[in-house]
């Protein structure tokens, strides 16, 4: 036995125990796995589910995505008491690490849309959904699906009913609309301002008093407690009082906004104020035109480009004298402190072209298409410009109409432009296909019977010829007003 332990004595008499310390950060750790391992051994498994539950939870609080990832993926490895809830906070730290796909997989498992999974999960992929601008009509409906699941696992989820409230008031279905949003107004009082006009859209003017008050009170609130301005709650303050028509009160909320953020934040609020409140005075009192163009010319101090408030005017330039020369001052006026609007020179155009200036009504149109050649409204009509005028060009007519048509297919007008452009290039059959599907939708088919008659005699069909012919009537060059 002494021969047995004998080297052992010697190697420890041998050992040079200064140099020690050097191995304790060795030793220590050492120490620390085998401790950590023993109590993988012998600690309660629901205690290592809370564990890693509470440090994923913790981790995606404070977007440490790595540790949440990797504590998510532990928790799925011995076994979690919420799957669906493991998946959908793996998804999230996925997604904060840039992983797109193996995040979409992850919701996709979480919140499926066949089937009620797990409610956040539902709520979180719905919020994606609706996120942005330009949502389509797919994700729209996909929206509202993982909303309407949210609500079979929570029926009180606040955030799932107001979501699918908004979506149904953005789709102008109104009786979803109304239900949803009535569940959340007592919690969520800036709802009440969409009830307002939800009450209004649906003539229920007991629920649009109700509503309107409501949301008044609770934005007047804000504002007046406000260390701040704040832009978004004065302009529903002021809606709200724009939708009891208690206009003059509106204007002076939003004055007073202004005086403290400067002219540019309410501007237009002001502007689309003033349209409200000159279209309900042309409603009920359509023959007071001085307060009808002041209140348009007010609005247009805030705005001049508002096609609202111009759309108003050119109505007064039609009416007898003085008030016909009065609007078209301003809309005179209009143009030569803003200048560069491609709009009013297009409702310039329109208006001279009412009255018989032709020549003038051309020179609108032009400066509008070279302001703004992008807008559907002013090409379309330079394309019709070219095509009828004392000097038509058919080539580039055809050139501006013919990408409309491309991307605006569904609308008449441009279909009828481009069917008039045909008729004149001798491409008759085409024109008549273009014409035909306008000619019940546009507002004055002159223009387009002159061009189908034109078509239809090319084509050898003289009967429908002459009666397009009778149709046109006078004047049937002249482009549709």
């Amino acid at each position: 036995m002494k021969k047995i332990f004998r080297p052992i004595r010697i190697w420890f008499k041998t050992r040079p125990y200064r140099q020690l310390w050097r191995c304790l950060p060795a030793i220590l750790l050492g120490m620390a796995w085998a401790w950590f391992g023993m109590v993988l051994l012998t600690a309660h498994p629901a205690g290592i589910r809370i564990f890693y539950a509470d440090a994923a939870r913790r981790a995606l609080a404070a977007r440490d995505y790595q540790t949440a990832r990797v504590a998510a993926n532990r928790l799925l490895l011995v076994g979690s008491d919420s799957r669906a809830e493991t998946l959908f906070r793996l998804a999230l730290a996925e997604l904060g690490l840039g992983q797109a796909s193996a995040g979409a997989a992850l919701l996709n498992l979480a919140a499926p849309l066949e089937n009620p999974v797990y409610a956040p999960a539902h709520l979180f992929v719905a919020r994606q959904l609706l996120a942005g601008t330009n949502v389509t009509a797919q994700r729209l409906q996909q929206a509202e699906r993982h909303l309407t699941l949210t609500l079979k696992l929570e029926p009180d989820s606040i955030e799932a009913h107001q979501m699918l409230g908004r979506l149904y008031f953005q789709l102008r279905n109104w009786d979803p609309a109304r239900k949803h949003l009535l569940a959340v107004v007592s919690a969520r009082p800036d709802t009440a301002l969409l009830l307002a006009v939800l009450a209004r859209t649906q003539k229920d003017d007991a629920g649009l008093r109700r509503w309107a008050g409501l949301a008044m009170d609770y934005y007047h609130g804000r504002v007046e407690k406000a260390a701040v301005e704040n832009p978004p709650d004065r302009l529903a303050w002021s809606t709200a009082l724009a939708l009891q028509e208690r206009y003059a009160e509106a204007v002076d909320i939003l004055e007073a906004g202004r005086k403290k953020s400067g002219p540019k934040v309410y501007a237009a609020a002001l502007a689309n104020l003033y349209a409200d409140w000159a279209a309900q005075v042309a409603g009920l009192n359509p023959n007071n035109f001085a307060l009808r163009l002041k209140l348009i010319q007010q609005g247009l101090e805030s705005n001049p480009q508002n096609l609202a408030l111009i759309d108003l005017l050119l109505p007064l330039t039609r009416l007898p004298e003085p008030e016909a020369k009065s609007a078209r001052a301003v809309l005179t006026q209009k143009l030569a402190e803003g200048g560069s609007s491609a709009m009013l020179h297009f409702v310039v155009g329109n208006d001279a072209f009412q009255q018989g200036e032709t020549e003038a009504a051309a020179a609108h149109f032009k400066l509008a298409f070279e302001l703004a050649p992008h807008l559907p409204v002013v090409a379309n009509r330079m394309a019709l410009l070219l095509a009828l005028g004392k000097e038509p060009d058919l080539p580039r007519a055809l050139a501006i109409s013919q990408p409309l048509v491309e991307k605006y297919p569904g609308e008449p007008e441009v279909r009828n432009t481009h069917g008039i452009i045909l008729a004149r290039l001798g491409r008759s059959a085409e024109a008549v296909k273009e014409l035909e599907l306008a000619l019940s939708k546009i507002q004055d088919p002159r223009a387009t019977h002159t061009a189908l008659a034109l078509a239809y005699r090319n084509l050898g069909l003289r009967e429908l010829a002459e009666e397009h012919e009778r149709l046109a009537g006078q004047n049937p060059d002249q482009p549709p007003r």
